[in-house]
């Protein structure tokens, strides 16, 4: 608890820093273009905050973690910051999350439920790209990516305690206290944002998570299904973006909170609706995971098939 705690503490106090450094080197997000509709200048170094709490958390805790895990997060983020600062192209992105996926992988962070090494890789490869992404993906909103964070990784804690994962319980509560201690200047309307570098750290540390607890089906299934609302809006983006005929990379702002506040939604009403989404589904995936796998299969199989029809039938997920 030690960790979390110091970790919600740092980044509280660095996070007003984070702000005054954005608005003194002029790192700051400018409204106006369709995708970005909040009303000011808006600084966008918060994630420095996170990455410098994340990583006192990890030292409190007396860092009882292998090189290749802080390589993977804190190096995750230095690829949002240059992201933040260069405006690398999505491509390189997309490279740099793979080659750290399989670093993972290499090292013995893969996850393999089945036995067969080569399915390791893909899923580790695949996984920690396909999260960072999407955590990326709904920091669009105040206070949105760093609230369904705590959500997820008080989720693979309780996830961690089921499995007998002592070695990784405490990464999960020091991301969550890292993004509790975020919020204060997030939440709407926001005086800072995660930009790149701090939802690449969310991402990647939701992963490194997921990565060590999926060592059987059971834990593998409970712990995505923790991805709750960052997996459901990729898939029905992914599902969007082909129905039109969209490039499958690059901005976009048609994701399902944007259709919420679309639709007549307040923001703080919108995050309430995303985040009891979010919350429902990694129940879910606990409750999957204290299960068998026959169970854990059909229970999360129910819970994102009916996700995905209430969104089809809904309208959220259409041409237009």
């Amino acid at each position: 608890m030690i960790g979390a705690a110091v970790a919600l503490v740092v980044t509280a106090v660095t996070a007003p820093l984070a702000r005054r450094l954005g608005l003194t080197v002029g790192a700051l997000d400018f409204p106006g273009g369709g995708l970005k509709p909040h009303p000011q200048p808006v600084s966008y170094l918060g994630g420095l905050a996170v990455m410098v709490g994340v990583a006192a958390g990890m030292a409190a805790a007396g860092w009882p973690f292998p090189w290749v895990l802080p390589v993977a997060v804190f190096g995750i983020a230095v690829v949002g910051l240059a992201d933040d600062v260069g405006d690398l192209p999505p491509a390189l992105r997309l490279l740099l999350q793979l080659g750290l996926g399989a670093l993972l992988a290499w090292r013995g962070l893969g996850t393999d439920p089945f036995d067969l090494a080569v399915l390791g890789w893909v899923v580790a490869i695949l996984l920690f790209a396909g999260t960072v992404n999407a955590v990326n993906m709904v920091d669009g909103m105040d206070g949105l990516a760093a609230t369904t964070a705590a959500v997820s990784a008080l989720g693979l804690y309780v996830i961690a305690l089921q499995g007998d994962r002592a070695e990784i319980e405490v990464l999960p509560l020091i991301l969550a206290g890292a993004a509790t201690g975020f919020l204060p200047l997030n939440l709407p309307s926001a005086r800072l944002f995660l930009g790149n570098s701090g939802a690449y750290l969310l991402g990647g540390t939701l992963a490194v998570v997921i990565l060590n607890l999926g060592q059987s089906l059971p834990l593998l299934i409970g712990a995505g299904t923790c991805l709750g609302f960052f997996a459901l809006d990729l898939l029905a983006s992914l599902i969007r973006r082909t129905l039109r005929g969209d490039a499958l990379l690059g901005a976009y702002r048609n994701h399902l909170y944007d259709q919420l506040l679309a639709r007549g939604l307040s923001v703080p009403r919108c995050l309430a609706v995303c985040v009891g989404i979010h919350a429902g589904l990694v129940a879910v995936g606990v409750v999957a995971a204290a299960t068998s796998a026959g169970i854990a299969v059909a229970i999360a199989a129910v819970a994102w098939l009916g996700a995905l029809v209430g969104l089809g039938v809904n309208g959220f997920i259409s041409r237009s």
